[in-house]
Parts: structure tokens; sequence; C-alpha cells
């Protein structure tokens, strides 16, 4: 509505044309009119001055008594009023009226201008004569003596009525110029609006979409430029576009396709986008779900709480999450931001990849080992309690024992197998459910695991320290300041006892081991480092796995399970905490537990 009401350029252009050439024309007939004006009274002044000298000097050898008739014979011949006019103001002679019938002219400019010095000028309307007339007043002197004063004057309505004639010609050539003026500003118009017009006309089409038509160069360097730029414009337009297509065709064939179900949802919920995948996991048709409200479909409250969380995050996050259909099905969930970091995200994009089968796998995995673990404990027990009665009453030979003791040896080893394969399965029944933790002393939680680790302590020689934080090398036995974390204090106990064990196990002979204790932010933190080999940052993150051994010849010599670290991981994720390893080869490890001191 406001750009129908707007102007075209030749409407702003062509009346301002106008009016210029208007107010010049105006302004140059004005000047002229003035000047000749100005011109012509000059030339008439300076004229009747040289009459007025002239009669001056005729005057002086006239008798007063005939001046008057002197006047009226030189005035008409020469076509000039002549008046003399006393220094009292009585007029004593004048060429066209008859002196005692005409009033004191004390009161006249001319007059006056004489009578204090001047040369007296005037241009006036004369009453005696009914005519514009220039009046010029010389003062006649005798002997020094102002006598009389000689006046004459000529009619100027002659000088009006020729500027008048010059104003009416100059006049037509106005209209004449202002026409040809308006006839020439509208062609220049045109010429220059009418390659922007045919140039909007295609950057019209332009804008609905269609980028192959091509602008007329125009003649002008200015318009040229801009008419190429137009078209390299579109032609590069016309080839992203294409390309855009085409991705878009790609990436349409791409999300048909995937198994994994993908959503676009903008900031207000809204889905942008939707795959069949998707559509199948609530059971509903694509082409009813595009621009629809995200919890219109998804009536589930932990994938509402999901989306919530996605849409105020500026990272990626994922969650895995129960969804009931005809059956019930597990998705780990997947957010990424929409658009760049660098400014406000306009939504998120998720992915729904169904682990339902891992899932269920992973369960059978977890009851076949406890399964396992509970039936071969059995007859281990049973193995192991036979061999040590046959220890006590078989009267044995060196190589009886020696054998008797393998089978001790090995059985042992399997039962601590099983008991750690029993304490890990009973950890991931735990994971992912909600538990109650209360704040425990991380300090005496430290000093229990210290003291079932003593045997081994003692037996290396190892000289523990237990620092208080930045205050190393000195001790403080864990009595600095209370330290407290939400924790099963028993499963934490254990983690920090398998990482000390190793701790020892691996340090030299009377190494030392440091034991820290202290806050982190919103975590509780308990540092153990050792000072043994170390190990190889290609092993560091696969160390938590079950059953890796970085040096397996070693691991056997040393004995353990394989499954310590496994544990370790397990009660810290238990405890929504993190678990780090920092090591270097030759100079030692650092073993890293976070635990919140706050409930999430």
């Amino acid at each position: 509505m406001v750009a129908a009401q707007r102007k075209k350029l030749l409407w702003h252009i062509f009346p301002l044309f106008l009016v210029i050439t208007t107010i010049a024309l105006v302004a140059v007939t004005g000047y002229a009119t003035v000047l000749f004006k100005t011109f012509s009274l000059n030339s008439t002044e300076q004229d009747l001055v040289k009459r007025g000298e002239l009669i001056k000097r005729e005057m002086a050898t006239t008798p007063l008594a005939q001046q008057d008739r002197v006047c009226k014979s030189i005035g008409k011949t020469i076509d000039t009023r002549i008046t003399v006019i006393l220094p009292s103001g009585d007029v004593v002679a004048d060429s066209h009226g008859t002196p005692a019938r005409m009033e004191n002219h004390r009161s006249r400019p001319e007059f006056q201008m004489v009578m204090v010095g001047e040369r007296g000028v005037s241009v006036r309307y004369s009453n005696t004569l009914e005519k514009k007339m220039m009046y010029v007043a010389l003062p006649l002197l005798d002997k020094g003596r102002l006598s009389s004063i000689v006046r004459v004057s000529v009619s100027v309505s002659a000088i009006d009525r020729k500027i008048s004639h010059i104003q009416k010609n100059i006049l037509g050539a106005l209209v004449f110029i202002a026409a040809a003026a308006a006839g020439a500003s509208l062609l220049v118009s045109r010429r220059i609006t009418r390659p922007i017009e045919e140039m909007t006309g295609k950057a019209r089409c332009f804008s609905q979409g269609d980028l192959t038509p091509r602008l007329a160069v125009p003649d002008s360097r200015e318009l040229a430029q801009l008419a190429i730029t137009m078209n390299q414009m579109a032609g590069s337009l016309d080839e992203k576009m294409k390309t855009v297509e085409s991705r878009s065709t790609e990436l349409e064939a791409v999300y048909a396709s995937m198994k994994e179900g993908v959503i676009a949802v903008d900031r207000n919920e809204k889905i942008i986008t939707i795959n069949r995948a998707a559509a199948a996991i609530f059971e509903l048709p694509v082409s009813t779900l595009e621009g629809k409200n995200i919890h219109e479909i998804a009536r589930n409250y932990d994938l509402k709480q999901f989306l919530k969380k996605a849409l105020k995050e500026a990272q990626p996050i994922e969650e895995d999450i129960l969804i009931q259909r005809s059956q019930e099905h597990i998705f780990n969930v997947h957010s990424t931001p929409l658009g760049s970091r660098a400014i406000q995200p306009m939504g998120t994009l998720i992915i729904f990849h169904d682990i339902t089968r891992i899932r269920l796998l992973e369960t059978m995995q977890k009851d076949f080992a406890a399964n396992v673990s509970h039936e071969l404990k059995t007859p281990l027990t049973s193995v192991k309690g036979f061999v040590e009665t046959l220890q006590e009453i078989m009267d044995q030979d060196q190589d009886s024992a020696h054998f008797l003791g393998i089978i001790e040896k090995n059985v042992n080893r399997l039962i601590a197998l099983i008991d750690d394969l029993l304490v890990l399965s009973r950890l991931e029944r735990k994971l992912g459910k909600e538990t109650a933790f209360q704040q425990h002393d991380i300090n005496a939680v430290i000093t229990r695991a210290v003291e079932t680790c003593q045997p081994q302590i003692a037996q290396q020689e190892i000289r523990l320290f237990r620092p208080c934080k930045d205050q190393q090398p000195d001790p403080c036995n864990g009595a600095g300041e209370t330290i407290t974390a939400l924790m099963d204090p028993l499963l934490v106990e254990q983690a920090v006892v398998n990482l000390l064990t190793n701790a020892v196990k691996y340090s030299h002979r009377k190494g030392d081991v440091h034991i820290f204790a202290y806050r982190e932010r919103a975590f509780g933190v308990i540092e153990i480092v050792d000072y043994g080999p170390g190990i190889n940052h290609e092993h560091q993150a696969k160390i938590f796995q079950r059953f890796y051994r970085v040096d397996r010849a070693r691991s056997r010599e040393m004995g353990g399970t394989g499954l310590g670290l496994a544990i370790v991981k397990h009660i810290v994720q238990y405890h929504n905490g993190t678990v780090t390893v920092n090591s270097t080869p030759g100079k030692g490890s650092s073993f890293k537990i976070k635990i919140p001191i706050l409930p999430a």
C-alpha cells in the first residue's frame, strides 16, 4: 500500500528541473528589468544635469522679470519643464505653468537637497502635469550667495512604458524557454528513468524466483555497471539455488532412507521437518506433523523435559528415553542446536536411535554374567574347601603340596574374578536408578580404605602421605577441614581401595603414594598419586574397560582380575561423578574421582 502511494522517479526529477529552470528565468528577468530601469534613470539624470547647467547660465544673465518668458521659450524648444524657485520656495518662473498660481516648493525633496548643499534629484508624481517626473535641481549663485534654484524635469513614464514592453517580451520568451526546458527535462528524465523501470521489472522477476531473464545494458556508465552487477548476481543466485535444491533433494532422500528418527524443532517448539522414521515412532503420517507443536505428538513426560532442556542448552545433549508404543521402546535421543553458536540458535535437531535391542542384549549379558557367576561360585567354593581339607589331612610330599598350592591359587583367582563380576552386575543394575544419597565425610572414607590396604602398604614398604591441599608434603593425616559429598560410603570406599591397591601394586618398593581430599567447585575430589612406571597415552582411554590390561604379563604376575578400574568407573557413574587419569610414562599416574556435593 505504501509503495503504491510513492511517486515515480520521473515525477521527482521532471518537476525539479522545471522549477529550477523557471526560477532561473524569473531571476534573470527581474535582474534585467531592474538593470535596464536603473540605467535609463541614470542616463536621464545625467542628461537633465547637462540641460540644467546650460539653463542655469542662461538664467544668470536674464533679469528676474523675464525669466518666466525665457523658461517657457526654452522649455518648449527642448521639451523640458524648467522651473526657477527662490530660496523662500516661491516659484518665479515655470515653462509649463503660471508661477503666481503655483504652491510654495519648499517641501519638495529636490529643493531641500539643494538647500543642504547637495544636488537635488527626485523621481515622483507631478500634480501639476499629472505625470511621473524626474526632477534635477541646481543652485544658482550670485557672488557666492544662493539667489535662486533652477529645476529641470522630464517625464519618466516613457521609461516605465519601455520597461513594461520589455517585460512582456521577456515574459513571452520566458514561457517559450520554460516550455522548451520542460520538454528537454522530460526527455532527460525519461531517458534516465526508462532503463531503471526496465531493471525494476526484471528485478521483480528475480524476486519471484525467475532468475533466467537478463537486464539490457544502458548507455550510461553508472546504470550499465548496475545492470552488469545485477546480471552477475542473478547468475550466481541461479547457480546457488540449483545447488540448494539439489542438496535439499539429497537431504530429503537421506532423511527418508534413515532408520533413525529425525525432527527439527524451532524455538516455539513447532516442527520444521520430520522424517518417516520419526513419524513412525509416534505412529502418525508425516504429512500431518509438519508445523504442529511437538508436544501435540510427543505425549511423553521424559521427552517433553528433554525438549525443554535441548532448546535452552547451547551444547549438544543426549539421553535414553523409554517411549511406550504397542511395545516398550528405548531410544537414545540426541539434540544439536540449529544455527551458528555466535547467535541464538533457531531451534534444535533431535535424532532418535532405537536401542531397544541393544539394551535387551546388554540386559541378557548382565543377567548371563550374574547367573554364571552365581553358578560358578558354588562349585569353586566346594573345590576350595576340598583343597584346603586335602592340604590338612594328606601326608603330602613336596610335589603334592606344590600342586595343591597352584590349585588353591587359581581357585582364589577365579573366586575373586567372580566376586568382581557380581559387583559389576549389581552396579550395572543400579545405574540409571534414582538414589537418595546422604552427605558423608570423604576423609573418613579414605581412612577406612587405607586401613583395608594396610597389609599391602606394609608389604611394599610404601610411604603413604595424606597432605592437606596446597600444603605438600606435610601430612595432616586427614585431620584437616571436613569435606563431605553425596555418596554410598561403602561403594566409594571400595573405589578408593581399588585405586589405592593399584597405586601400591605399581609403585616401586619403598616408594611414595599421595592421597588428596579437597573441594573443587560443586564436587568433592579424591586424588591418588603414585610415582610408578606410568601409563602411555594410547592406553589411558581404555584402562577403565573390563579385562583391559596395559601389560598383560606383568598383570598376571601381580594378580588381579582386570575388573578393578571398571568397578571404580561404575561406582563413580552411579554417584553421578567422573573418574579421570593423568599419567606420564616413567613419572607415575594420578587418578581423580569427582563426586557431587549437592543434589543435581
